[in-house]
């Protein structure tokens, strides 16, 4: 297993598993999410790594600016890849306000090759990162 961990995240790649994780320690200004962010990515890109895991409880919330640039980098990503599967676990608060956001939504999701799925446990994450076949990963 590699890793890099700083005082604001550690990301980290299991090597057997071929899964990528990334651990916010606590919530993150814009420079420090956007650094997780690329080294997330690099893994994706260097060790052609279709699996990841972001624990995003501490993180905190982001910023409209955050959020622009997130956008920004997942379609980069998505078009170096032929799929990604992105399990991204949260509090059951945020999980919530998910929800209800989405529910809100008028918005098409985008039409990228990358897999999000959400989830308040870091088992079933993994789980799910595991045991679900491309074909029956869902947006």
């Amino acid at each position: 297993m590699s890793s890099s961990e700083n005082d604001f995240c550690k990301v980290s790649l299991d090597n057997s598993r071929q899964v990528a994780t990334l651990f916010w320690k606590r919530e993150v200004k814009l420079l420090e999410f956007q650094d997780g962010c690329r080294q997330l990515a690099s893994l994706f890109i260097n060790h052609n790594i279709s699996r990841c895991l972001i624990e995003s409880t501490n993180r905190g919330s982001l910023s409209m600016e955050a959020e622009d640039w997130l956008n920004t980098l997942r379609s980069s990503v998505a078009l170096q890849a032929n799929h990604l599967q992105v399990a991204l676990v949260m509090s059951d608060e945020r999980y919530q306000n998910l929800i209800y956001d989405y529910s809100l939504s008028h918005t098409q999701p985008l039409d990228l090759p990358i897999h999000f799925n959400y989830f308040t446990c870091i088992e079933d994450a993994m789980d799910w990162l595991l045991h679900e076949q491309p074909s029956q990963a869902t947006a």
